[in-house]
């Protein structure tokens, strides 16, 4: 039994340690010290191979913009149009019509209404055309 005690309290006192191995100044303490890091993520992670990431991303991107209003996300437009003109998921570019459509921005209005013009599937064109 003591030798189960001492066990559980080295394991605790591993796990503690191991919480605090960063220093305060590593660890981003607001949402501007992550914009970097958010940016390169949305990018890398809608041109990935695996469709669920890509879908997850489209979502983080909208749960953003509305967690956030007050924040600037436009560089995640490009990559947006980037799925909604070439992605082989006629889902994926439907969801990144959405998410273009919650932007206030030209460049996101025009993509839109360039898919809703020359979009090969016709739920695509509709949805676009709709927003």
């Amino acid at each position: 039994m003591n030798t189960a005690l001492k066990s559980i309290f080295l394991g605790l006192t591993l796990l503690s340690t191991t919480a605090f191995a960063f220093s305060p100044s590593q660890v981003p303490t607001s949402l501007d010290a992550s914009i970097p890091s958010i940016r390169e993520s949305i990018a890398a992670n809608l041109a990935d191979g695996n469709i669920g990431v890509r879908t997850s991303t489209i979502q983080l991107v909208m749960e953003l913009k509305d967690t956030y209003p007050d924040r600037s996300f436009d560089f995640a437009i490009i990559p947006l149009m980037n799925v909604l003109k070439s992605d082989e998921v006629p889902e994926l570019r439907m969801q990144a019509a959405c998410a273009l459509n919650s932007y206030d921005s030209e460049l996101a209005r025009f993509a839109v209404s360039r898919r809703a013009l020359y979009d090969s599937n016709d739920r695509v064109a509709k949805l676009c055309n709709a927003i």
